[in-house]
């Protein structure tokens, strides 16, 4: 399985993560590149990789299987508290997540996240799970798409839209090429240089893998596991993933309370010194490699 995907700010992450971790966990390891250089460089660290997509944990095992420190997991990274306990790790120096979707995923057609290639309108990162792309938009009123393409793309004509999503559905359209097209035909503004169904794709990705969800839940459930010097770095590509990331270091940094398990039943207070940053990519990563033109790495450090 060639399981590509180039590292965002490698070097940045690397520098971030300056003092040698006991434990490092990586919430969507992927194809497994920050993580390989990770051990490089801290090569007696325990490092446990997470990821919900089966081609990745498979890629993974193979990629590191000459790594006795390193555990892959496939799970969702909400269930971070679940598998550290199962693991019998009580708490973790480094926890790191890149939200990027990954090259394999978009250029792996019957996975349907592509819509520039023929497969059906799937788009789950999680294989196991019921709900596909179009089964989504089936499932969904009008009104609901609406809401959602406003919310996750912006989208400025997301009646239209959701109105060409729901009726591709009624016609029996199956394909990301047949949505596509669709798509494009119907909307009357587009940014210069982008397809104008990228926005709209992007918007069923999130919803369809409820990845702002998973977000929110990974965040509370984590922080509590970090030791007392531990670092927390996020790497977001998306405006509204990327506010959740900033508030809740926001929120950590002025000793906010939260509840981390949703039952309201513990309330989690920082009384520790806290410290946040922003890093962006370089002009020439940027040049190199445009998918980390959006990208922002945010990074909170107890202690």
């Amino acid at each position: 399985m060639n399981f590509v995907h180039v590292p965002v700010m490698l070097q940045e992450v690397l520098a971030s993560f300056d003092n040698e971790p006991r434990v490092y966990v990586d919430l969507t390891s992927g194809g497994g590149g920050h993580d390989a250089e990770i051990l490089k460089k801290y090569p007696d660290t325990r490092a446990v990789l997470i990821d919900r997509d089966a081609d990745a944990v498979a890629h993974l095992k193979e990629k590191f299987a000459d790594f006795p420190n390193v555990t892959v997991v496939h799970a969702p990274f909400s269930d971070i508290d679940k598998v550290l306990f199962l693991l019998q790790i009580p708490e973790a120096d480094v926890i790191f997540a890149d939200l990027g979707v990954s090259s394999f995923q978009f250029d792996t057609p019957h996975r349907g996240f592509s819509m520039q290639k023929e497969g059906p309108m799937d788009m789950r990162m999680d294989k196991s799970s019921p709900v596909t792309a179009l089964d989504f938009i089936k499932n969904s009123t009008e009104g609901e798409l609406r809401n959602i393409l406003s919310v996750y793309a912006q989208e400025r004509e997301a009646g239209t839209v959701a109105r060409t999503l729901k009726r591709c559905a009624d016609e029996g359209m199956t394909t990301t090429l047949q949505f596509a097209d669709e798509i494009r035909k119907a909307k009357r503004y587009a940014k210069k240089g982008i397809d104008p169904a990228t926005q709209v794709f992007m918007a069923l990705r999130m919803a369809v893998n409820d990845e702002l969800g998973e977000l929110e839940t990974a965040l509370k459930k984590a922080f509590p596991l970090l030791s007392d010097k531990g670092i927390m770095g996020i790497i977001t590509f998306h405006s509204t993933e990327d506010r959740i990331v900033k508030n809740f270091f926001r929120d950590r940094r002025n000793k906010v309370p939260f509840y981390a398990d949703g039952r309201d039943l513990c309330p989690v207070s920082s009384d520790f010194p806290l410290s946040t940053e922003m890093i962006t990519p370089t002009d020439e990563e940027c040049t190199g490699n445009p998918r980390a033109r959006s990208a922002k790495l945010r990074i909170l450090k107890k202690g």
